[in-house]
């Protein structure tokens, strides 16, 4: 049986859009006690894993693309916002043009973490109990925690203010 399984197994599953059952923070605090410090900085830190890299590569990709649109939609430089190599990827330039296109940055923001909640659904494949299935779900966690805070009172008019 795997070392994770005990603590995977009492954790609540998670479903976009819902509250989050706990914050980021408790997940550190949790597995903290269970688990090694080197898992818990894997964790912490994404360090050495594949499913960490390939998360990276995809949320690097998508915010390029949608810094490029905004850039673009702003009439301003992109190349200056773009992290990594700078290449478009035809896949995220039509979510990311899509994104910046709505009229309400709720509806955009929502839209872009639903990409990403699908995207790690994807990773979490295969993935039961062990390192990579704490990864992905520390970071659907943290999709639930930002809308958490979103939601709050003043949260949409701060999520505007930036976007605009």
């Amino acid at each position: 049986m795997s070392q994770y399984y005990y603590l995977i197994a009492t954790l609540p599953m998670l479903e976009f859009g819902m509250k989050a059952p706990f914050f980021y923070e408790e997940l550190l605090a949790r597995c903290k006690e269970q688990i090694s410090d080197r898992d818990l900085e894997i964790l912490k830190r994404g360090l050495n894993s594949s499913t960490s890299r390939e998360w990276k590569d995809f949320d690097t990709d998508l915010r390029n693309e949608i810094a490029r649109a905004r850039a673009n939609k702003k009439a301003k430089d992109p190349d200056k916002y773009i992290r990594g190599e700078n290449y478009l990827n035809p896949f995220m330039a039509g979510i990311a043009h899509w994104a910046v296109s709505q009229e309400s940055p709720k509806d955009a923001e929502l839209y872009l973490d639903r990409i990403r909640w699908e995207k790690i659904e994807e990773l979490k494949k295969s993935h039961y109990f062990d390192i990579d299935f704490l990864i992905v779900y520390a970071l659907q966690l943290q999709i639930l925690e930002r809308w958490d805070n979103i939601n709050k009172d003043g949260g949409i008019q701060i999520l505007e203010e930036i976007i605009a």
